[in-house]
């Protein structure tokens, strides 16, 4: 199955966001700071993409 990649847009832009945020995160200590962190922006991912991923499943 082909991926479509997103149109430019709000949407986009903070998925963006979030990457960059971890990948910030990621050069840092490993710490539980950290990995609560990195936690929250994956679930905030989850919110930001659950409309394209329930359908699918």
């Amino acid at each position: 199955m082909p991926i479509r990649p997103r149109p430019a847009g709000p949407l986009r832009a903070a998925l963006d966001d979030i990457n960059e945020a971890i990948r910030q995160l990621m050069r840092q200590p490993s710490s539980r700071r950290r990995t609560e962190t990195y936690h929250e922006l994956l679930n905030q991912w989850c919110e930001l993409t659950r409309s394209d991923v329930e359908p699918a499943a």
